[in-house]
């Protein structure tokens, strides 16, 4: 399916949001979003952005109908410490009725695309257990399971351990 592409705006952080609350939805994770559209302008349209979101649109037919979203890539850049500059694309979602016609291919390709001119020299993501086709995409385009051949894991601190974590670096400063 032929979609435009394209790097989204502060303008649109209702309609990502929109989107993150589909593909929590279909991750069953709905309960887990506590982020609204006011966040995402401030984290990812401020001075200092924190992530960069490209928009998959139907395109517009002769004029009549606006643009519609039809998915997402929510990226930011990185570093590995073994190979350098890297991308990570922390969310990559297509409406229901686009799957399967290509438009998150697309989506990929274009990130991939700015992940190279920016020097990057690799893309990660995780894709949940479940998920196989989804899997089975990244796979046939070439991405390889770390978890499997390098014993990678995916670890998260969340906001309550971060503090405990602070707590106990202050606890030791001040008894030295």
């Amino acid at each position: 399916m032929e979609c435009v592409i394209r790097e989204a705006t502060v303008e649109d952080c209702e309609h990502i949001m929109s989107l993150i609350h589909e593909i929590a939805d279909f991750h069953h994770l709905l309960e887990d979003v506590t982020i609204n559209s006011q966040v995402l302008k401030a984290d990812g349209f401020g001075k200092d952005p924190f992530f960069k979101c490209l928009l998959a649109e139907q395109p517009v037919e002769k004029g009549c109908k606006p643009a519609r979203p039809i998915g997402h890539a929510l990226y930011f850049f990185g570093y590995n410490v073994n190979h350098g500059r890297m991308v990570y694309l922390e969310n990559l979602y297509v409406v229901a009725e686009f799957r399967g016609q290509g438009v998150g291919k697309q989506l990929l390709s274009k990130v991939a695309e700015i992940a190279l001119e920016a020097g990057c020299v690799e893309m990660k993501f995780v894709t949940m257990e479940w998920n196989q086709a989804a899997k089975q995409i990244y796979v046939h385009l070439g991405a390889h399971d770390t978890t499997e051949s390098e014993d990678l894991h995916c670890m998260v601190l969340d906001r309550d351990a971060l503090q405990r974590l602070q707590q106990s670096g202050k606890k030791k400063k001040i008894a030295h």
